[in-house]
């Protein structure tokens, strides 16, 4: 089954798109499973995420994250990973087999908001990637993203801290694996236009 991802024009109107729930934490033998969520959208300039989680005092080390293989079949193999903790600690790279290279060495970075609300369900804090297209190219020698094409990646919210760690994602990872956040516990993302 394929989470869709929503081509638009313009900026995202969030509370328009679909929601995925990052709930799987297979390592959480208590009860602390940061309720987190997230929306995904690409636009003709950008690849827009919205993670937000359910934490009423997180630790600096909690983290919300994403991984995404937006390259068209015939593309070498590379995944674009972004993080951000709630201390604000970022990681921005493009990853392949032979190794990570920081975003900032493709002279392309996104731009990064944190948030903190609260609504009917409870407080939250969160982040919005703003992924500039024109690094596509650079990654897959194409920027060609159209409705019906899958794409994969995946959704993380986990915390290394004693006291709060806890490891979660949107499809099933192994988080005692080599790589949890990459290509081997990739799902299906389905580009859609409304």
């Amino acid at each position: 089954m394929s989470f869709p991802i929503s081509l638009i024009d313009g900026e995202p109107v969030w509370d328009s798109l679909p929601v995925a729930k990052i709930i799987d934490y297979p390592l959480e033998k208590r009860d602390y499973k940061p309720f987190a969520q997230a929306r995904l959208c690409i636009s003709p300039e950008s690849v827009w995420v919205r993670l937000w989680a359910f934490e009423v005092t997180p630790s600096a080390g909690s983290t919300l994250a994403v991984s995404l293989d937006l390259r068209p079949s015939s593309a070498p193999g590379a995944y674009l990973f972004l993080s951000a903790s709630h201390s604000g600690e970022l990681a921005t790279e493009v990853v392949t087999e032979a190794r990570r290279t920081p975003m900032a060495e493709y002279l392309i970075l996104p731009r990064v908001k944190s948030f903190v609300s609260e609504d009917l369900q409870g407080i939250y804090w969160g982040v919005v990637f703003e992924l500039p297209r024109l690094l596509l190219p650079k990654v897959y020698g194409t920027d060609e993203l159209t409705a019906g094409m899958t794409v994969r990646g995946n959704l993380f919210k986990f915390d290394r801290e004693p006291g709060s760690e806890h490891y979660g994602s949107f499809y099933p990872v192994d988080f005692h694996a080599p790589d949890p956040f990459g290509e081997r516990f990739f799902g299906d993302f389905e580009l859609v236009a409304y």
